[in-house]
């Protein structure tokens, strides 16, 4: 019962949280004064302009999320992460490699960073061997391709594969997210139980859900 209620409080709080999240210092600004960077829900930030980024992933309950940033421009390290439901009981979570995204807007501007989706696990595969996108400003219509980052995900660590792109001179935002609250570490008996009791009688869909959670 008290996994129950934790999962639900989770619930709660994943559809109270708003997919804006605000990279900048000071008071809250209007959109047109702000570079919005629209991210898809398959990508995960790991950096900008070389500063990690903690609360800026986005929950299972929304598509994308939209980084507030002050004009400029921006090195943006993201990752491909998906899950796959390979049958009723298995499933897959297929991570790629780190691309780095250059992000170049204006005031009231929205740039999207993007990539070619796949089509089902075999294709999401095959792209994390060689993962590449795009950004494209929805205002002007620029399109800049992704580079390779320099960085290798494995087995949940980041590691420095080689040399990453000598850095780029940016406007830099103070990149100050929310930081996400801790969460209880003593799980006794009782709860894991319970919540393999949930497990069992959970639809797909909630597991795909629950599982992308727990991957963040």
């Amino acid at each position: 019962m008290r996994i129950v209620i934790v999962l639900l409080s989770l619930l709660v709080a994943a559809c109270s949280t708003s997919p804006v999240v605000k990279l900048y210092d000071g008071v809250d600004r209007p959109a047109g004064e702000l570079l919005t960077v629209r991210v898809p829900v398959e990508l995960e930030i790991l950096s900008i302009n070389d500063r990690r980024i903690e609360g800026a992933s986005t929950l299972f309950a929304y598509g994308h999320r939209d980084l507030q940033l002050l004009p400029g421009q921006y090195r943006i390290v993201a990752y491909y992460k998906n899950l796959f439901q390979l049958d009723a009981d298995q499933h897959e979570i297929v991570k790629s490699d780190p691309a780095l995204f250059t992000v170049n807007g204006n005031a009231g501007e929205v740039v999207a960073l993007a990539f070619e989706k796949p089509a089902n696990v075999d294709a999401a595969r095959e792209m994390a061997k060689h993962f590449d996108g795009w950004t494209e400003n929805l205002t002007s219509g620029e399109r800049i391709a992704s580079k390779p980052s320099g960085l290798i995900l494995n087995q949940g660590f980041i590691g420095l594969a080689s040399q990453a792109a000598p850095a780029e001179t940016a406007s830099t935002a103070s990149v100050t997210p929310e930081q996400p609250t801790g969460s209880d570490s003593a799980v006794n008996t009782d709860i894991l139980e319970s919540l393999k009791a949930n497990w069992q009688q959970a639809s797909p869909e909630e597991r795909r859900e629950f599982l992308l959670w727990m991957s963040q």
